[in-house]
């Protein structure tokens, strides 16, 4: 008997099944769970932009006005003694500057004669050489003008010559002689470097010499003047 229910129960589960879990799909179930990862990661924040710091300007010291100068004058000249006057000298005149400030410089001379000429009395002159130093005080008339003066003091060397187609009474002889030197000028700025001027200056003021005359004697003459007026460049630097 109990053989036969025991049949009877196992064929009843037989028929009536066991309670199976279903199989489980992995590949879905990996994409599933790779999904729900990708939703829980948080993008990365974005990077703070960089900001370079502005460069700091270098203070540019502006340029004070220039100082130094150069300059180159062509120049006439007068050479007159007791005896007489010699008017048609040429010369050349370089120089060097430094003006303190627009009212006050100091300028150095260096002059050439360039050509001899007759004078008077007879004969022949010539201007050798000169040399100068001026303080020179100026007079701003405007933004480009202004009037200098020149006050200092020059040596100058000066030749009177005749030949035996000479006069009668003519002098020959050397003026080698320094003095107080003196002028007036106006000058005008083309731009902070360039500038053209006129002057005159007396470079040689009631000085003594002493000469040979043709026909014979010497002759002692003691108001010799030698004055220069004419036009120049200047550059400063």
């Amino acid at each position: 008997m109990k053989k036969l229910l025991l049949l009877a129960a196992t064929t009843s589960v037989l028929f009536a099944g066991a309670d199976i879990e279903p199989l489980v799909d992995y590949d879905k179930q990996d994409v599933v769970e790779a999904v729900e990862v990708v939703k829980e990661v948080k993008p990365a924040p974005a990077p703070a932009p960089v900001v370079c710091p502005a460069p700091v300007p270098v203070p540019v010291k502006p340029e004070g006005p220039k100082k130094w100068y150069v300059g180159l004058d062509g120049l006439g000249a007068q050479y007159e003694t007791d005896s007489g006057k010699c008017n048609e000298l040429a010369a050349v005149a370089a120089k060097l500057g430094y003006d303190f400030n627009k009212y006050f410089g100091i300028e150095g001379r260096v002059g050439y004669g360039l050509n001899e000429a007759d004078h008077d009395a007879g004969g022949t002159t010539k201007i050798k050489e000169n040399y100068g130093i001026y303080l020179k005080p100026m007079l701003p008339l405007g933004e480009k003008v202004h009037l200098f003066g020149l006050l200092g003091y020059a040596k100058a060397k000066v030749e009177s010559l005749w030949d035996n187609s000479s006069q009668s009474g003519a002098l020959a002889g050397t003026v080698d002689e320094s003095s107080p030197s003196f002028g007036l000028g106006l000058n005008y700025a083309i731009n902070d470097r360039w500038s053209v001027l006129a002057e005159g200056v007396r470079l040689l003021h009631k000085v003594d010499g002493t000469f040979n005359v043709k026909g014979g004697g010497t002759r002692s003459e003691s108001d010799i003047n030698l004055d220069t007026y004419g036009l120049g460049v200047n550059y400063k630097f």
